[in-house]
């Protein structure tokens, strides 16, 4: 029984290395490029699994393994673009840090500038430092708020990606159990 399963399954079991699924053309279904997000994908898995036929006499059910291994494949091709989305916000981030950084050099090059050429009166001068030293305060802030944000931001959305590759992976461990 376990090696008609492995010769149906392409003799993938334990240890062996699993064969990377072709490309799937595009959708019998006529569904949307919306509707093959990963969060969709595993919805509709998960309703799959949940209105699948119960065997009798146990906690196992019937699945149309066609149509789940189909879902399985849109998930594995829809990660790439989720992690490339993670990818591009991380590039964002790191683009919106090097703005406020040469915003920041920028003022305070003009504080400096400023201040060289009010050097000639004592209290003009005091201003001018104070000034000068409240610009560059703002300016580090301001960059320190805005990487704070984007760090914040890459953060959620890496936990919110692991999150739902957690749920897959937990949810494909259940499937694989329910169908042996």
């Amino acid at each position: 029984m376990e090696d008609q399963r492995n010769a149906r399954n392409g003799g993938n079991r334990q240890g062996e290395l699993r064969r990377r699924p072709q490309r799937i053309p595009a959708d019998p279904r006529g569904e949307t490029r919306q509707d093959r997000s990963v969060e969709v994908l595993l919805e509709r898995l998960e309703n799959t699994v949940e209105e699948a036929r119960s065997v009798p006499f146990g906690t196992k059910c019937m699945m149309d393994r066609e149509e789940v291994l189909y879902m399985v494949r849109m998930i594995r091709e829809s990660l790439p673009e989720e992690l490339e989305r993670a990818r591009w916000v991380l590039q964002q981030n790191h683009q919106l840090i090097n703005e406020a950084r040469r915003e920041a050099e920028a003022v305070i090059r003009d504080a400096e500038v400023q201040m060289a050429a009010m050097i000639d009166e004592h209290e003009v001068t005091q201003q001018a430092q104070q000034a000068a030293s409240m610009m560059i305060e703002e300016a580090s802030q301001h960059s320190e708020n805005i990487r704070n944000n984007a760090l914040r931001y890459t953060r959620d959305i890496l936990e919110n990606l692991e999150e739902h590759l957690t749920n897959m992976l937990v949810n494909i461990k259940e499937n694989q159990k329910a169908l042996d």
